[in-house]
């Protein structure tokens, strides 16, 4: 375990959900608020600035949810009790919620650790004004069939340059699945891989859509995909309809039963 000044530091892994419509993403950015930002407004209020920065799974876009995210942060070793979790909840705003803190072993991260994430996307074709900021509202029909045959494509290993709205260094994605399924009114996306680029679920979404509604065809998606260039695909999605539902790590961690 590490030494800093002498004090032997504990790992600590944070399970929370967060609903992101009032954030500009997870990372902290000067002059915005960011879910990171503001856990660390809080922990520092409790823990009296003795706290390094928490290590988040990943990034997400402004204004994305995420369902299921986990976080890390070192500490001394005097476990943190549930009353921390209980006063870090109460000072936390309420679109952010922490579900646990338990102690794991130091070499786990929760950014470089998990194997895959899964991201769903929520498309709605009625109105409703419960749903939001959790859905996009899309009211023209689209074909599933046809969207599913094109998202059938994304899955291996291949570049996704073409859904990447940064420059990358790597764009290389191990996609395990892609899927659309009906329910009701709703139209979910559902897509597992090891990484992400930024905006690509976005993108894909969007370019599934021209496919849906017959903007594009099968053959032209794959084109899209196989071209490497960004302009040639879709719009990208609203960040509103896009949760990240998943993280899966290691058994060796036990993050199921955390």
């Amino acid at each position: 375990m590490k030494l800093i000044n002498s004090i032997k530091l504990q790992r600590y892994v944070i399970h929370l959900s967060y609903f992101g419509s009032n954030y500009s993403g997870w990372q902290i950015q000067k002059n915005s608020k960011t879910i990171q930002g503001e856990i660390m407004i809080c922990l520092q209020k409790i823990l009296n600035n003795n706290i390094n920065l928490i290590v988040g799974a990943g990034r997400t876009d402004s204004g994305v949810h995420a369902k299921n995210y986990f976080a890390h942060f070192d500490y001394c070793e005097e476990f943190l009790s549930d009353s921390f979790l209980y006063s870090l909840n109460n000072i936390l705003p309420n679109d952010i919620v922490i579900h646990s803190l338990n102690k794991i072993d130091e070499c786990f991260h929760a950014r470089f650790s998990p194997s895959s994430r899964q991201y769903q996307y929520i498309i709605s074709s009625k109105k409703n004004p419960f749903l939001t900021n959790q859905v996009f509202f899309y009211f023209k029909k689209l074909d599933i069939d046809l969207m599913n045959k094109g998202v059938k494509n994304l899955i291996g290993k291949h570049c996704f340059k073409a859904f990447s709205k940064k420059n990358e260094t790597n764009y290389i994605c191990d996609v395990k699945s892609a899927v659309w399924k009906k329910n009701n009114e709703k139209l979910i996306f559902t897509i597992e891989a090891n990484r992400f680029l930024h905006n690509m679920v976005r993108c894909i979404v969007g370019t599934s859509i021209n496919l849906g509604n017959l903007k594009i065809n099968l053959n032209q998606f794959i084109e899209i995909f196989k071209s490497q260039n960004r302009q040639n695909a879709g719009f990208s999605a609203p960040s509103s309809g896009l949760f990240l539902t998943k993280i899966n790590y290691p058994k060796k961690f036990n993050i199921e039963n955390i």
